[in-house]
């Protein structure tokens, strides 16, 4: 894996289309790129990433045994976490304001224009290790044949389009703000459960990386497999690389307790969220000084409402929300019934997350 060239230590999910960066330093939070990330059993009924946090989770309704049916409940939440954050690697404000670095580079387009290959690799050299952006490769072509390719050899979330002058296309670009390692780091630790990457361009099926080892060898969707005594219910994504293919990003869910999937299936998709929000709550120290950039991450990476308000005020959050939310049961919001999570880390201060009703 080669080292990132400039990346934030944690850029955190908007919803919708934004993607902000947090700038090193900033924000006390874990390094998705730090070393030796481990697999570590991760139970969706109650994981210590957030000991002290005092979450309240909605209460389930009564309902028969979850049964077999429990690792899938579990899982469909994670697979939502997991393609959350790869979608806010192709389609960001950061993504767009990076795509319109490349099409407007004049230095860029000038060389293509000339058809001056060595001219084409600096300006592409210059456009990835520009200061402040946050481009991890980028490659460019002209008439199918590549004139410069800059940057790490594990990329994935490729996004491609023209380069054009006046109009005429002179090239074409393909690039990425993520690589393997900095996918595979940001969803163990949103999610908390083992994630590994096999397949192409590399032999398809062959392991590349990623945190539970050793690496099963069996990757089908839906498949049980057993590592260090522990089973698992395997879920596999399908991400592109770059320059070309597909890889197999598989998400080992531990399977429940007799005793969790005996709360029922809505109990256990409840801890599950719980699960998510106490990891994405660790990545922020202190969490009070930073409330608009920990909802912005966890409404962006879950695709749910979070809001901070302090009484009827509300002081972080990507909209406005629900005029009045209970601390814990469900609430009406935009024509859908929605499970409420609250807890107050740093009163009066209260954090507010929506989940799905159902």
């Amino acid at each position: 894996m080669f080292a990132r060239l400039k990346r934030p230590a944690l850029r955190w999910l908007a919803a919708g289309a934004a993607l902000l960066a947090l700038i090193g330093g900033a924000v006390a939070v874990a390094d998705p790129d730090e070393p030796g990330v481990v697999a570590h059993r991760s139970r969706p009924a109650g994981s210590p990433a957030a000991a002290g946090l005092a979450l309240h989770p909605p209460p389930a309704p009564p309902g028969p045994s979850c049964g077999k049916a429990g690792a899938r409940t579990v899982a469909s939440v994670y697979d939502r976490v997991a393609r959350r954050i790869y979608e806010g690697e192709v389609h960001s404000h950061e993504v767009r304001a990076d795509i319109a670095h490349i099409t407007g580079s004049r230095e860029l387009l000038s060389a293509l224009a000339s058809t001056n290959a060595q001219a084409v690799h600096r300006a592409v050299y210059s456009i990835v290790y520009a200061p402040h952006w946050h481009i991890v490769r980028l490659r460019v072509t002209q008439d199918r044949r590549v004139l410069a390719d800059v940057g790490g050899p594990y990329v994935l979330a490729p996004v491609s389009g023209p380069l054009t002058v006046n109009g005429k296309k002179v090239g074409a670009y393909t690039m990425s703000v993520q690589d393997d390692a900095g996918y595979v780091k940001l969803v163990s630790r949103f999610i908390g459960a083992p994630i590994d990457l096999y397949g192409t361009p590399r032999p398809p099926g062959v392991f590349l990386m990623g945190t539970l080892k050793p690496a099963p060898s069996n990757v089908t969707n839906g498949a049980t497999v057993t590592v260090g005594g522990e089973a698992y219910l395997t879920r596999v994504l399908h991400p592109s690389a770059l320059p070309e293919g597909k890889l197999q990003a598989a998400i080992f869910v531990p399977i429940p307790t007799h005793a969790e999937t005996a709360q029922g299936c809505q109990a256990l998709r409840l801890a599950a969220w719980r699960n998510v929000v106490e990891h994405v709550a660790a990545r922020f120290t202190p969490l009070n000084a930073h409330y608009q950039e920990f909802v912005g991450t966890l409404q962006g990476s879950t695709a749910n409402p979070a809001y901070v308000r302090v009484g009827g005020r509300q002081i972080a959050g990507l909209n406005r929300g629900p005029r009045r939310i209970p601390h814990h049961g469900t609430v009406k919001y935009r024509g859908a019934t929605w499970h409420v999570f609250s807890w107050e880390p740093h009163p009066p201060a209260r954090i507010y997350f929506l989940t799905p009703g159902g």
